[in-house]
């Protein structure tokens, strides 16, 4: 089990809530998209993944992809820029 947190800030730090973030999984058994999860007051969506030690990961936020085949770490910053 892997856990991944995603932070969602604008410009200038201020964290976003209620952004949609959308996690791509890349796999040798079970490739997909997981359920997506929506910033809380911090700009904070997380994430329990099943997934394998290789696995790679894509991010979204409100549809558009953030961050693309990826390693997989515990923490991934993301700003939004308007």
């Amino acid at each position: 089990m892997r856990y991944v947190t995603v932070r969602v800030v604008d410009s200038s730090g201020k964290p976003q809530h209620n952004a949609c973030v959308g996690i791509y999984v890349s796999q040798f058994a079970a490739s997909g998209m997981k359920e997506d999860s929506y910033t809380d007051s911090n700009g904070e969506a997380e994430f329990r993944l099943d997934i394998d030690t290789y696995a790679k990961i894509g991010i979204y936020v409100n549809g558009n992809e953030k961050v693309s085949n990826s390693e997989v770490r515990s923490e991934f910053k993301i700003t939004i820029y308007s």
